[in-house]
């Protein structure tokens, strides 16, 4: 509550279970211009929660024996086994090598894939729907491996979204099922 009577935050939602259960706080304004106080029935943005719903969900897999973080992405979706690692040479002159690495689960996940962290199918240039709230995700999917990876994989991490719906992608393949509806 601090925050929110400080001013540095316009509101929170709080929820509690306590002996079974739920209480919830609402504070502070959905609508700080107007006013409008916070209810349980307002919709937020929650940016990067669903990397860890994507976590759960791939580590079900794994329990289930279904995959393993040391898996090739490609043994999943094939259109990874052939990935292009972009090179730039002292003179700055960029160049297209073919990647040495094997891409894993684990690589995915964990942000060391070599991806951006945000690829065109995420930026709204093509629309579809999905999670990711660009292509559905196995476009996405297929657009992240068409596309050039930053460094070789598993050599270095660079926070990414692509990897983390590379890995959603990969729990539609197995499941058969969209992510969501398995999530």
């Amino acid at each position: 509550m601090p925050f929110v009577q400080s001013g540095q935050l316009p509101g929170a939602i709080n929820v509690f279970y306590k002996n079974g259960i739920q209480e919830t706080t609402c504070v502070g304004y959905a609508d700080v211009a107007a006013k409008r106080p916070i209810t349980m029935n307002d919709v937020y943005m929650q940016c990067s929660q669903t990397k860890g719903f994507c976590g759960v969900t791939i580590a079900m897999l794994i329990e289930e024996g279904k995959i393993s973080l040391d898996d090739p992405v490609s043994k999943y979706l094939p259109e990874f086994r052939e990935l292009w690692v972009l090179k730039s040479n002292q003179d700055g002159v960029k160049t297209l090598v073919k990647a040495k690495n094997t891409l894993t689960i684990r690589m995915v996940m964990n942000h060391t894939g070599g991806f951006p962290f945000e690829i065109c199918a995420k930026q709204g240039n093509i629309k579809g729907g999905g999670w990711s709230g660009g292509a559905p995700i196995r476009q996405t999917a297929a657009i992240a491996a068409a596309s050039p990876l930053l460094f070789e994989p598993g050599t270095k991490v660079q926070y990414s979204n692509t990897g983390i719906d590379i890995g959603a992608a990969i729990v539609e393949v197995v499941t058969g099922q969209r992510w969501e509806d398995f999530l």
